[in-house]
């Protein structure tokens, strides 16, 4: 599945974390520097294989097939917030 980032929400970066709010002004989450580079990997559509490759060389001790896994949970988290949504 691909997701992209949703329309509004609002972003603000401060020390590699970045603090996102949702277009409606109701839902706020912080994200680690892991978390905000998944953020900003997505610069467009892209699914969940094609960010833990760009990822994978930051993370050699991680299996890609854990990376993958992680991400897909992450996405889906950030998707129920209404932060990201899923591209058909």
């Amino acid at each position: 599945m691909m997701f992209r980032r949703a329309e509004g929400v609002v972003l603000q970066v401060v020390d590699q974390r970045a603090f996102l709010l949702d277009a409606t002004g109701t839902e706020m989450i912080v994200l680690n520097p892991v978390g905000t580079m998944v953020w900003e990997a997505l610069d467009g559509p892209l699914d969940v294989g094609a960010i833990a490759d760009s990822l994978a060389n930051r993370f050699e001790d991680v299996s890609l097939a854990q990376l993958v896994s992680d991400l897909g949970e992450f996405l889906d988290e950030l998707a129920e917030l209404g932060l990201v949504v899923p591209v058909t």
